[in-house]
């Protein structure tokens, strides 16, 4: 016997329409908007991503799903083969979004885009996808998924009753057939992703380039958006609860909770490398008098106003060597002119 609180979707009966799916979609739809006004603001129409939205998005899809399903292929060895494209069952993969749906993204935007350098566009869209990430996970929430480990009610009795009621199921199953020990409820990870992300992106989106002013770079927002991604796995993997660690149905549960924090730790170490990369590749470009194709020109604002602040000062310095040359030269001249008048005068005398 399954504990629901809630529906899974509509009809409430027999759902056609699965909160899963919708909350997925609904997550998609706000980060296309997201985007759009990004863009928007730096004077592009506002229906700029909606043509690389409509293959971007399903490719993420994709990805996601493929993404599960090699790493809990023991979950589908046994079942159905055409079981592993019932994705609003559950089992959709982060990484495998994100990277999916990025890499089809870029290639779709340097065939139709062609007025921006490809970073520039990529900082417009890729930190929603966090945005897309916080609304998605309420699709575990209906489904019943992705939760932490068991703990008292007592530590999550300041959150609203509709969200605790669906967290705990008594002695019963929860509908991923997961079983809590009587009188717990289950730590709502889906909540606090959901809110760790949108701080994060208001941090990439605002804070950053707040914080680092004219060493922005294109591209930068793009990064942090990986680096976040594997600091947030990194933090939460930890508080997940075993039966929803990916690869350890059936297999070794230590070994697949250590491939989740590696899998982390590169997210982070690879997005840290390329930040590094994108600011020395336009400082030896700069340094060249080189424009980046990658990047818009004006954003290069650290080492072009270096080279400019550079210019001036020997334009200055030449033209006050150049000034003193020349009051050298009147100094010669009048010396040598009251030499000439001094000898005229001796010699009338």
């Amino acid at each position: 016997m399954y504990a629901l609180a809630y529906p899974q979707g509509i009809p409430t009966n027999n759902p056609i329409f699965k909160f899963y799916a919708i909350f997925i979609l609904l997550g998609g739809v706000v980060a296309l908007f997201l985007s759009n006004y990004r863009a928007y603001k730096d004077g592009k129409d506002f229906n700029y991503f909606y043509t690389i939205f409509a293959i971007a998005f399903p490719s993420g899809i994709i990805g996601a799903r493929i993404w599960y399903v090699i790493a809990s292929w023991s979950e589908f060895a046994s079942r159905e083969w055409y079981k592993v494209f019932y994705f609003w069952e559950g089992g959709l993969a982060i990484q495998g979004g994100a990277i999916g749906g990025v890499l089809i993204g870029i290639l779709v935007a340097l065939k139709l885009k062609k007025d921006n350098p490809i970073l520039r566009i990529t900082d417009y869209c890729v930190p929603t996808i966090l945005i897309a990430q916080a609304i998605g996970r309420w699709g575990n929430f209906y489904n019943q998924e992705v939760f932490g480990h068991a703990v008292s009610p007592t530590a999550w009795n300041f959150l609203p009753g509709f969200i605790t009621s669906n967290m705990q199921n008594g002695n019963n199953y929860m509908l991923s057939s997961v079983k809590l020990p009587a009188d717990s409820i289950a730590v709502p990870l889906f909540l606090v992703e959901g809110i760790i992300n949108i701080m994060f992106y208001f941090l990439i989106t605002y804070g950053y380039q707040a914080v680092v002013k004219k060493k922005y770079l294109d591209g930068d927002q793009t990064i942090l958006y990986f680096i976040a991604y594997g600091i947030v796995r990194l933090v939460l993997e930890p508080l997940r609860n075993t039966a929803f660690i990916m690869g350890s149905t059936g297999g070794d549960l230590s070994r697949s909770h250590y491939k989740s924090l590696l899998m982390a730790i590169a997210f982070i170490l690879v997005g840290v490398i390329l930040l590094i990369a994108n600011h020395l590749t336009v400082y030896l470009l700069n340094k060249k008098n080189i424009k980046s194709p990658l990047h818009s020109y004006h954003l290069a604002s650290e080492y072009l106003d270096t080279k400019v602040n550079k210019t001036i000062s020997q334009l200055k310095e030449e033209k006050i060597e150049s000034k003193n040359e020349s009051v050298k030269n009147e100094i010669k001249t009048d010396d040598s002119f009251l030499k000439k008048l001094k000898d005229k005068e001796n010699k009338d005398e």
